[in-house]
């Protein structure tokens, strides 16, 4: 049996409210609306109804996702993580991600790069740290050992005259030079810098 659209109500950003003929409601995206043509048909046979229905109900499940990555940009394992945990089946996780891929919304590589930027230009991590989290988060090795030269050398020093000279300046006389060096190379390698590389660094310094 067929059912008429009897009226479009817009009631949000991308939202219509379809009302049928039959008396039912349907909320939905205006994607769907669109993919289906319902504009121009103004009808639903059962199977275009279902359809619209699975449809709708794949978006409900999109938007979640997308909405969590415009909060700050998000891994795929993130991702995917969140949707578990909306008690979302894995088949309708997985159509998610690719759809999310696709559509360049999720991207593991651009991801990596500006999480590299970030973590080194707002934290005092070092590439080995950064790259630990990124692993944590599910980033295939090779975009992260690609991504991890955004990082200079020139910026890395930057940054470890930074953290040295602050942890000097900081120690009033408490600690000896030898118990200030090997105190800041402990803090220096835990935030992941490069041993030898530090050792180096530190003779400029104590």
């Amino acid at each position: 049996m067929n059912m008429k659209i009897d009226k479009y109500e817009k009631i949000g950003k991308d939202k219509y409210r379809l009302y049928l003929s039959n008396g039912e409601v349907i909320d939905t995206y205006d994607n769907v609306i669109l993919d289906n043509e319902l504009l121009l048909k103004k009808e639903l046979d059962n199977y275009l109804y279902n359809k619209v229905l699975n449809e709708t109900s794949f978006y409900d499940k999109y938007n979640i996702a997308l909405n969590y990555i415009k909060v700050r940009l998000r891994s795929t394992k993130e991702i995917k993580d969140y949707l578990i945990r909306k008690k979302i089946e894995l088949e309708d996780i997985e159509a998610v991600i690719d759809k999310l891929t696709k559509t360049n919304n999720l991207n593991d590589d651009y991801f990596s790069k500006c999480f590299i930027k970030d973590k080194f230009r707002f934290t005092s991590w070092g590439p080995y740290r950064i790259k630990q989290e990124l692993k944590k988060l599910g980033v295939d090795d090779e975009y992260i050992n690609n991504n991890i030269n955004v990082i200079s050398s020139e910026e890395i020093d930057e940054k470890l005259d930074k953290v040295i000279n602050k942890q000097i300046k900081s120690n009033h006389g408490k600690l000896d030079n030898y118990k200030l060096r090997n105190k800041i190379y402990a803090n220096l390698v835990k935030l992941g810098y490069d041993a030898s590389y530090v050792i180096n660094i530190l003779d400029e310094y104590l």
